[in-house]
Protein backbone atom coordinates (compact mmCIF):
# COMPACT_ATOMS: atom_id res chain seq x y z
CA UNK A 1 0.00 0.00 0.00
CA UNK A 2 1.06 3.50 -0.69
CA UNK A 3 2.02 6.29 1.52
CA UNK A 4 1.58 8.92 -0.56
CA UNK A 5 -2.71 8.96 -0.41
CA UNK A 6 -2.01 8.75 3.40
CA UNK A 7 0.46 11.60 3.40
CA UNK A 8 -2.21 13.77 0.99
CA UNK A 9 -5.13 13.07 3.40
CA UNK A 10 -2.80 14.08 6.61
CA UNK A 11 -1.85 17.17 4.97
CA UNK A 12 -5.22 17.72 3.78
CA UNK A 13 -6.45 17.53 7.33
CA UNK A 14 -3.97 19.51 8.73
CA UNK A 15 -5.08 22.11 6.08
CA UNK A 16 -8.54 21.68 6.66
CA UNK A 17 -8.06 22.54 10.37
CA UNK A 18 -5.64 25.76 10.01
CA UNK A 19 -7.83 27.16 7.40
CA UNK A 20 -10.84 26.96 9.86
CA UNK A 21 -8.70 28.03 12.65
CA UNK A 22 -9.49 31.74 13.60
CA UNK A 23 -5.59 31.93 14.83
CA UNK A 24 -4.39 31.04 11.95
CA UNK A 25 -6.69 34.18 9.62
CA UNK A 26 -5.70 36.80 12.82
CA UNK A 27 -1.95 36.14 12.37
CA UNK A 28 -2.87 36.31 8.55
CA UNK A 29 -4.48 39.28 9.37
CA UNK A 30 -1.96 40.56 11.25
CA UNK A 31 0.74 39.63 9.08
CA UNK A 32 -1.14 41.39 6.15
CA UNK A 33 -1.13 44.55 8.38
CA UNK A 34 2.20 44.52 9.55
CA UNK A 35 3.30 43.35 5.62
CA UNK A 36 1.70 46.35 4.20
CA UNK A 37 3.32 49.02 6.75
CA UNK A 38 6.56 47.47 6.15
CA UNK A 39 6.19 47.54 2.12
CA UNK A 40 4.42 50.85 2.11
CA UNK A 41 6.89 52.35 5.24
CA UNK A 42 9.62 53.51 2.49
CA UNK A 43 6.88 55.49 0.44
CA UNK A 44 5.39 56.68 3.74
CA UNK A 45 8.69 57.38 5.33
CA UNK A 46 9.30 59.74 2.06
CA UNK A 47 6.70 61.85 2.69
CA UNK A 48 8.10 65.08 4.64
CA UNK A 49 8.49 64.74 8.76
CA UNK A 50 6.06 67.29 9.14
CA UNK A 51 3.17 65.85 6.70
CA UNK A 52 4.09 62.26 8.61
CA UNK A 53 3.76 63.92 11.60
CA UNK A 54 0.55 65.32 10.98
CA UNK A 55 -0.49 61.98 10.28
CA UNK A 56 0.43 60.85 13.21
CA UNK A 57 -1.70 63.80 15.27
CA UNK A 58 -4.34 62.62 12.76
CA UNK A 59 -4.20 59.18 14.33
CA UNK A 60 -4.26 60.11 17.92
CA UNK A 61 -6.78 62.43 17.84
CA UNK A 62 -9.65 59.80 15.35
CA UNK A 63 -8.36 57.55 18.46
CA UNK A 64 -10.72 59.59 20.80
CA UNK A 65 -13.69 58.38 19.07
CA UNK A 66 -13.13 55.36 21.36
CA UNK A 67 -13.92 57.84 24.26
CA UNK A 68 -17.40 58.48 22.02
CA UNK A 69 -17.89 55.00 22.77
CA UNK A 70 -17.48 55.12 26.26
CA UNK A 71 -17.29 51.76 27.39
CA UNK A 72 -19.85 50.26 25.50
CA UNK A 73 -17.73 48.05 23.12
CA UNK A 74 -16.33 45.42 25.30
CA UNK A 75 -19.88 45.53 27.44
CA UNK A 76 -21.65 44.89 24.43
CA UNK A 77 -19.52 41.94 23.11
CA UNK A 78 -19.52 40.24 26.26
CA UNK A 79 -23.93 41.04 26.32
CA UNK A 80 -23.55 38.85 23.26
CA UNK A 81 -21.75 36.00 23.88
CA UNK A 82 -23.93 35.51 26.64
CA UNK A 83 -27.01 35.79 24.98
CA UNK A 84 -25.05 33.25 22.38
CA UNK A 85 -24.29 30.33 25.45
CA UNK A 86 -27.88 30.16 25.97
CA UNK A 87 -28.96 32.50 28.80
CA UNK A 88 -32.61 33.82 28.96
CA UNK A 89 -30.87 37.29 29.49
CA UNK A 90 -27.86 39.29 30.80
CA UNK A 91 -26.89 40.64 34.02
CA UNK A 92 -25.70 44.20 34.51
CA UNK A 93 -22.55 42.84 36.67
CA UNK A 94 -21.35 39.76 36.63
CA UNK A 95 -23.31 35.98 35.82
CA UNK A 96 -26.48 34.67 36.78
CA UNK A 97 -27.01 30.85 37.53
CA UNK A 98 -24.77 28.95 34.99
CA UNK A 99 -26.48 28.51 31.50
CA UNK A 100 -27.14 24.93 30.26
CA UNK A 101 -24.84 24.52 27.12
CA UNK A 102 -27.80 25.19 24.56
CA UNK A 103 -29.17 26.56 21.64
CA UNK A 104 -28.11 30.47 21.42
CA UNK A 105 -31.04 32.85 21.82
CA UNK A 106 -31.29 34.18 18.73
CA UNK A 107 -34.36 36.15 19.38
CA UNK A 108 -32.76 38.16 22.30
CA UNK A 109 -29.81 38.65 20.36
CA UNK A 110 -31.75 39.82 17.12
CA UNK A 111 -33.23 42.72 19.72
CA UNK A 112 -29.70 43.37 21.12
CA UNK A 113 -28.75 43.93 17.34
CA UNK A 114 -31.17 46.88 16.75
CA UNK A 115 -30.42 48.85 20.22
CA UNK A 116 -26.96 48.93 19.56
CA UNK A 117 -26.89 49.69 16.02
CA UNK A 118 -29.50 52.68 16.97
CA UNK A 119 -26.98 53.55 19.51
CA UNK A 120 -23.51 53.54 17.54
CA UNK A 121 -25.40 55.60 15.06
CA UNK A 122 -26.34 58.29 17.58
CA UNK A 123 -22.68 58.59 19.47
CA UNK A 124 -21.74 58.69 15.92
CA UNK A 125 -23.63 61.79 15.26
CA UNK A 126 -22.58 63.03 18.35
CA UNK A 127 -19.45 62.53 18.48
CA UNK A 128 -17.75 63.08 15.23
CA UNK A 129 -18.38 66.94 15.13
CA UNK A 130 -16.72 67.66 18.15
CA UNK A 131 -13.70 65.90 16.88
CA UNK A 132 -13.94 67.57 13.74
CA UNK A 133 -13.87 70.62 15.79
CA UNK A 134 -11.34 70.04 18.38
CA UNK A 135 -8.59 68.40 15.80
CA UNK A 136 -9.29 71.22 13.29
CA UNK A 137 -8.28 74.07 15.84
CA UNK A 138 -5.49 71.58 17.12
CA UNK A 139 -4.14 71.56 13.56
CA UNK A 140 -4.80 75.16 12.62
CA UNK A 141 -1.25 76.10 12.70
CA UNK A 142 -0.03 73.22 10.24
CA UNK A 143 -3.11 73.52 8.28
CA UNK A 144 -1.57 77.15 7.81
CA UNK A 145 1.88 76.49 7.24
CA UNK A 146 1.65 74.11 4.83
CA UNK A 147 2.20 74.24 1.19
CA UNK A 148 -2.05 74.06 0.22
CA UNK A 149 -3.50 74.54 3.38
CA UNK A 150 -6.84 74.30 1.92
CA UNK A 151 -5.92 70.46 0.35
CA UNK A 152 -4.73 69.67 4.37
CA UNK A 153 -8.03 71.09 5.73
CA UNK A 154 -9.91 68.93 3.15
CA UNK A 155 -8.06 65.71 3.89
CA UNK A 156 -8.77 66.08 7.63
CA UNK A 157 -12.48 66.43 6.63
CA UNK A 158 -12.36 63.03 4.37
CA UNK A 159 -10.61 61.49 7.85
CA UNK A 160 -13.43 62.76 10.09
CA UNK A 161 -15.70 60.97 7.67
CA UNK A 162 -13.68 57.66 7.72
CA UNK A 163 -13.72 58.17 11.38
CA UNK A 164 -17.26 58.87 12.06
CA UNK A 165 -18.23 55.84 10.04
CA UNK A 166 -16.33 53.41 11.61
CA UNK A 167 -18.04 54.61 14.78
CA UNK A 168 -21.11 54.07 13.88
CA UNK A 169 -20.73 51.09 12.27
CA UNK A 170 -18.34 49.52 14.83
CA UNK A 171 -21.15 47.21 16.27
CA UNK A 172 -20.61 44.77 13.43
CA UNK A 173 -17.10 43.46 14.78
CA UNK A 174 -18.07 43.55 18.36
CA UNK A 175 -21.76 41.20 16.96
CA UNK A 176 -19.02 39.38 15.30
CA UNK A 177 -16.78 38.25 17.79
CA UNK A 178 -19.68 38.22 20.15
CA UNK A 179 -21.16 35.40 18.64
CA UNK A 180 -17.76 33.71 17.85
CA UNK A 181 -17.42 34.35 14.66
CA UNK A 182 -13.82 35.03 15.45
CA UNK A 183 -12.79 33.81 12.41
CA UNK A 184 -14.87 35.74 10.30
CA UNK A 185 -14.10 39.19 11.97
CA UNK A 186 -10.08 38.00 11.29
CA UNK A 187 -11.20 37.36 7.83
CA UNK A 188 -12.26 40.83 7.30
CA UNK A 189 -8.94 42.08 8.49
CA UNK A 190 -6.92 40.46 5.90
CA UNK A 191 -9.36 41.42 3.33
CA UNK A 192 -9.35 44.98 4.77
CA UNK A 193 -5.39 44.71 5.16
CA UNK A 194 -4.95 43.72 1.58
CA UNK A 195 -7.40 46.55 0.05
CA UNK A 196 -5.51 48.89 2.18
CA UNK A 197 -1.83 47.83 0.78
CA UNK A 198 -3.38 48.51 -2.62
CA UNK A 199 -4.62 51.51 -2.51
CA UNK A 200 -2.46 53.00 -0.09
CA UNK A 201 0.48 51.83 -2.72
CA UNK A 202 -0.96 53.44 -5.36
CA UNK A 203 -1.93 56.22 -4.52
CA UNK A 204 1.87 57.05 -2.55
CA UNK A 205 3.35 56.25 -5.66
CA UNK A 206 0.76 58.45 -7.99
CA UNK A 207 2.13 61.06 -5.53
CA UNK A 208 -0.86 62.33 -3.53
CA UNK A 209 1.08 61.89 -0.22
CA UNK A 210 -1.19 62.08 3.28
CA UNK A 211 -4.91 61.78 1.05
CA UNK A 212 -3.13 58.30 0.45
CA UNK A 213 -3.38 56.95 3.79
CA UNK A 214 -6.38 58.31 4.49
CA UNK A 215 -7.89 56.93 0.99
CA UNK A 216 -7.01 53.58 1.94
CA UNK A 217 -8.42 54.09 5.38
CA UNK A 218 -11.57 54.15 4.27
CA UNK A 219 -11.70 51.62 1.55
CA UNK A 220 -10.50 48.77 4.31
CA UNK A 221 -12.94 50.28 7.16
CA UNK A 222 -15.92 50.14 4.31
CA UNK A 223 -14.75 46.34 3.28
CA UNK A 224 -13.92 44.86 6.61
CA UNK A 225 -17.54 46.65 7.93
CA UNK A 226 -19.43 44.54 5.08
CA UNK A 227 -17.44 41.14 5.85
CA UNK A 228 -18.06 41.74 9.20
CA UNK A 229 -22.17 42.59 8.40
CA UNK A 230 -22.41 39.18 6.16
CA UNK A 231 -20.86 37.13 8.86
CA UNK A 232 -23.23 38.10 11.18
CA UNK A 233 -26.22 37.93 9.36
CA UNK A 234 -25.19 34.10 8.42
CA UNK A 235 -24.75 33.12 12.27
CA UNK A 236 -28.18 35.22 13.10
CA UNK A 237 -29.91 35.36 10.57
CA UNK A 238 -33.03 38.32 10.48
CA UNK A 239 -37.04 36.52 10.36
CA UNK A 240 -38.33 37.64 6.65
CA UNK A 241 -41.43 40.42 7.01
CA UNK A 242 -40.59 41.21 10.21
CA UNK A 243 -39.12 44.33 12.67
CA UNK A 244 -37.14 43.70 15.75
CA UNK A 245 -38.79 46.05 18.05
CA UNK A 246 -36.35 48.77 19.86
CA UNK A 247 -36.11 47.80 23.36
CA UNK A 248 -33.95 50.89 24.98
CA UNK A 249 -34.20 49.55 28.06
CA UNK A 250 -31.68 47.36 27.48
CA UNK A 251 -29.02 49.97 26.95
CA UNK A 252 -30.41 51.47 30.40
CA UNK A 253 -29.82 47.80 32.26
CA UNK A 254 -25.86 47.81 30.41
CA UNK A 255 -25.52 51.50 31.56
CA UNK A 256 -23.62 50.66 34.44
CA UNK A 257 -21.08 48.47 33.52
CA UNK A 258 -20.73 50.84 30.24
CA UNK A 259 -20.33 53.47 32.09
CA UNK A 260 -17.15 52.13 34.10
CA UNK A 261 -15.58 51.01 31.29
CA UNK A 262 -15.97 54.43 29.71
CA UNK A 263 -14.16 55.86 32.64
CA UNK A 264 -11.55 53.30 31.92
CA UNK A 265 -11.27 54.08 28.16
CA UNK A 266 -10.63 57.72 28.86
CA UNK A 267 -7.82 56.54 31.07
CA UNK A 268 -6.74 54.31 28.42
CA UNK A 269 -6.66 57.05 25.64
CA UNK A 270 -4.48 59.25 28.43
CA UNK A 271 -1.93 56.72 28.63
CA UNK A 272 -1.84 55.29 24.72
CA UNK A 273 -2.42 58.55 22.43
CA UNK A 274 -1.34 61.47 24.44
CA UNK A 275 2.46 60.92 24.16
CA UNK A 276 2.37 61.25 20.08
CA UNK A 277 0.59 65.04 20.92
CA UNK A 278 2.71 65.91 23.74
CA UNK A 279 6.05 64.84 21.49
CA UNK A 280 4.67 67.53 19.07
CA UNK A 281 4.54 70.11 21.60
CA UNK A 282 7.89 69.74 23.41
CA UNK A 283 10.16 67.69 21.10
CA UNK A 284 11.68 68.46 17.24
CA UNK A 285 9.26 67.16 15.09
CA UNK A 286 11.89 64.57 13.34
CA UNK A 287 11.92 63.10 16.89
CA UNK A 288 8.08 62.68 16.92
CA UNK A 289 8.43 61.59 13.54
CA UNK A 290 10.96 58.45 14.79
CA UNK A 291 8.28 58.00 18.02
CA UNK A 292 5.05 58.12 15.70
CA UNK A 293 7.27 55.00 13.63
CA UNK A 294 7.87 53.34 16.71
CA UNK A 295 5.29 53.54 18.49
CA UNK A 296 2.95 52.15 15.06
CA UNK A 297 5.68 49.21 14.65
CA UNK A 298 5.24 48.54 18.52
CA UNK A 299 1.32 48.32 18.08
CA UNK A 300 1.75 45.76 15.46
CA UNK A 301 3.83 43.81 17.60
CA UNK A 302 1.18 43.80 20.79
CA UNK A 303 -1.08 42.82 18.22
CA UNK A 304 0.07 40.07 16.69
CA UNK A 305 1.01 38.64 19.78
CA UNK A 306 -2.13 39.05 21.84
CA UNK A 307 -3.52 37.53 18.72
CA UNK A 308 -2.86 34.12 21.26
CA UNK A 309 -5.45 35.63 23.10
CA UNK A 310 -7.84 37.93 21.69
CA UNK A 311 -9.18 34.85 19.75
CA UNK A 312 -10.33 32.99 22.57
CA UNK A 313 -12.05 35.76 24.62
CA UNK A 314 -15.38 35.05 23.51
CA UNK A 315 -14.91 31.07 24.18
CA UNK A 316 -13.65 32.03 28.03
CA UNK A 317 -16.93 34.07 28.25
CA UNK A 318 -18.78 31.38 27.28
CA UNK A 319 -17.34 29.12 29.48
CA UNK A 320 -17.59 31.34 32.37
CA UNK A 321 -21.64 31.76 31.73
CA UNK A 322 -21.84 28.01 32.10
CA UNK A 323 -19.92 27.48 35.41
CA UNK A 324 -16.43 25.36 33.94
CA UNK A 325 -14.07 27.73 35.15
CA UNK A 326 -11.32 24.98 35.60
CA UNK A 327 -11.33 25.40 31.34
CA UNK A 328 -11.17 28.70 32.15
CA UNK A 329 -7.80 28.96 33.79
CA UNK A 330 -6.48 25.99 31.92
CA UNK A 331 -7.09 28.19 28.29
CA UNK A 332 -5.88 31.43 29.48
CA UNK A 333 -2.99 30.37 30.89
CA UNK A 334 -1.79 28.31 28.28
CA UNK A 335 -2.36 30.45 25.48
CA UNK A 336 -0.99 33.90 27.86
CA UNK A 337 2.08 31.92 27.68
CA UNK A 338 2.73 31.97 24.27
CA UNK A 339 1.73 35.62 24.40
CA UNK A 340 4.36 36.41 26.14
CA UNK A 341 6.77 34.40 24.35
CA UNK A 342 6.09 35.67 20.88
CA UNK A 343 6.08 39.20 21.53
CA UNK A 344 9.41 38.78 23.67
CA UNK A 345 11.09 37.23 20.09
CA UNK A 346 9.32 39.93 18.30
CA UNK A 347 10.37 42.56 20.71
CA UNK A 348 14.11 41.62 20.39
CA UNK A 349 13.91 41.53 16.57
CA UNK A 350 12.69 44.97 15.88
CA UNK A 351 15.29 45.83 18.63
CA UNK A 352 18.63 44.18 16.22
CA UNK A 353 17.13 44.32 12.87
CA UNK A 354 14.42 47.60 12.72
CA UNK A 355 17.28 50.49 12.42
CA UNK A 356 19.19 48.74 10.06
CA UNK A 357 16.27 47.14 7.82
CA UNK A 358 14.93 51.35 7.60
CA UNK A 359 18.84 52.20 6.72
CA UNK A 360 18.91 49.98 4.03
CA UNK A 361 15.59 51.15 2.55
CA UNK A 362 17.22 54.48 2.71
CA UNK A 363 13.92 56.36 4.15
CA UNK A 364 13.99 59.66 6.21
CA UNK A 365 12.46 58.88 9.14
CA UNK A 366 14.47 56.07 11.17
CA UNK A 367 13.01 54.31 14.74
CA UNK A 368 14.38 55.71 18.24
CA UNK A 369 18.00 55.71 19.08
CA UNK A 370 19.11 52.26 20.27
CA UNK A 371 19.04 52.59 24.26
CA UNK A 372 15.23 54.13 23.77
CA UNK A 373 14.36 51.82 21.40
CA UNK A 374 15.17 49.05 23.96
CA UNK A 375 13.54 50.52 26.61
CA UNK A 376 9.97 51.16 25.01
CA UNK A 377 9.58 47.82 23.55
CA UNK A 378 10.73 46.24 27.42
CA UNK A 379 7.67 48.23 28.40
CA UNK A 380 5.53 47.23 26.03
CA UNK A 381 6.02 43.48 27.15
CA UNK A 382 5.58 44.86 30.63
CA UNK A 383 2.61 46.40 29.34
CA UNK A 384 0.94 43.63 27.75
CA UNK A 385 1.16 41.55 30.39
CA UNK A 386 -0.84 43.69 32.99
CA UNK A 387 -3.37 44.50 30.57
CA UNK A 388 -3.89 40.69 29.44
CA UNK A 389 -5.10 40.20 33.02
CA UNK A 390 -7.25 43.14 33.07
CA UNK A 391 -9.39 41.72 29.96
CA UNK A 392 -9.40 38.46 31.32
CA UNK A 393 -11.09 39.75 34.61
CA UNK A 394 -13.63 41.68 31.85
CA UNK A 395 -14.98 38.71 31.52
CA UNK A 396 -16.66 38.11 34.60
CA UNK A 397 -18.60 40.70 33.25
CA UNK A 398 -17.29 42.90 35.85
CA UNK A 399 -14.91 46.18 35.77
CA UNK A 400 -13.02 46.39 39.13
CA UNK A 401 -10.05 49.38 37.62
CA UNK A 402 -11.89 51.94 36.63
CA UNK A 403 -10.51 53.90 39.50
CA UNK A 404 -7.10 52.70 39.06
CA UNK A 405 -7.27 53.77 35.29
CA UNK A 406 -8.22 57.34 35.00
CA UNK A 407 -5.90 57.92 37.64
CA UNK A 408 -3.05 56.17 35.73
CA UNK A 409 -4.26 58.50 32.80
CA UNK A 410 -3.72 61.22 34.77
CA UNK A 411 -1.14 60.74 36.30
CA UNK A 412 0.27 59.80 32.90
CA UNK A 413 -0.19 63.29 30.95
CA UNK A 414 1.09 65.19 33.90
CA UNK A 415 4.40 63.42 34.62
CA UNK A 416 4.97 63.52 30.67
CA UNK A 417 4.20 66.90 30.75
CA UNK A 418 6.79 67.66 33.67
CA UNK A 419 9.28 65.45 32.62
CA UNK A 420 9.41 66.04 28.64
CA UNK A 421 9.82 69.48 29.47
CA UNK A 422 13.20 68.78 31.39
CA UNK A 423 14.55 65.37 30.03
CA UNK A 424 12.81 65.38 26.45
CA UNK A 425 12.66 62.01 24.87
CA UNK A 426 13.37 60.17 28.08
CA UNK A 427 11.10 61.82 29.96
CA UNK A 428 8.35 61.15 27.60
CA UNK A 429 9.33 57.51 27.60
CA UNK A 430 9.41 57.09 31.27
CA UNK A 431 6.45 59.24 32.63
CA UNK A 432 3.85 56.12 31.70
CA UNK A 433 6.00 53.11 33.06
CA UNK A 434 6.13 54.71 36.31
CA UNK A 435 2.62 55.79 36.78
CA UNK A 436 0.86 52.68 35.36
CA UNK A 437 3.90 50.15 37.52
CA UNK A 438 3.18 52.24 40.79
CA UNK A 439 -1.13 52.67 39.95
CA UNK A 440 -2.22 50.13 38.16
CA UNK A 441 -0.24 47.45 36.86
CA UNK A 442 0.22 45.50 40.65
CA UNK A 443 -3.37 45.54 41.38
CA UNK A 444 -4.79 44.49 37.70
CA UNK A 445 -2.79 41.35 37.54
CA UNK A 446 -3.55 40.38 41.23
CA UNK A 447 -7.17 40.78 40.38
CA UNK A 448 -6.84 38.79 37.35
CA UNK A 449 -5.38 36.20 38.90
CA UNK A 450 -8.04 35.74 41.43
CA UNK A 451 -10.78 35.31 38.48
CA UNK A 452 -9.43 31.53 37.75
CA UNK A 453 -9.13 28.91 40.20
CA UNK A 454 -5.67 27.42 39.70
CA UNK A 455 -2.70 27.96 41.61
CA UNK A 456 0.01 30.25 40.89
CA UNK A 457 2.60 27.03 40.00
CA UNK A 458 -0.13 25.14 38.43
CA UNK A 459 -0.83 28.13 36.09
CA UNK A 460 3.37 28.82 35.50
CA UNK A 461 3.29 25.13 34.70
CA UNK A 462 0.34 25.19 32.14
CA UNK A 463 1.79 28.28 30.33
CA UNK A 464 5.29 26.67 29.65
CA UNK A 465 3.11 23.72 28.47
CA UNK A 466 2.47 21.96 30.99
CA UNK A 467 -1.03 20.16 31.95
CA UNK A 468 -2.72 21.36 35.14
Amino acid sequence: MSLLPLHKSLWWAYWERLRKSAMFYGVLGTMVRVGSQVMLLPLVLRLPPAELAIWFVFLSLGALANLADFGFGPAVTRVYSILWAGAKDYETVGFGEPCPQGEPNLPRIRQWNRVIAHLYFWLAAGATPVIGLGGALFLLPDFQSAPHPWSMGLTWMAFLWVTGYNLATNYWGLACQGVNRVRELQVSSVWGGLAYLLVAGGFLLAGHGLKSLVAATAVRAVLSRWICRRSYLAAVPPIPGTRTPLERGLVRKLWPNAREFGIMSVGSFLVTNTSILISKKYLPVEVTASFGVTQQIGVFLVSLSTLWVSTKWPQITILRAQGRLREVGALFARRFGLMIATLVVLTIAVAVAGDPLLAWKGTQTRLLPTPALVFYLAYLVFQAFYVTFGIFTFTENTNPFFRVAISTGIATVCLSLWWTAIWGLWGLLLAPLIAEATINAWFTVRRGFQGQPLSVTQFVRVALGGKV
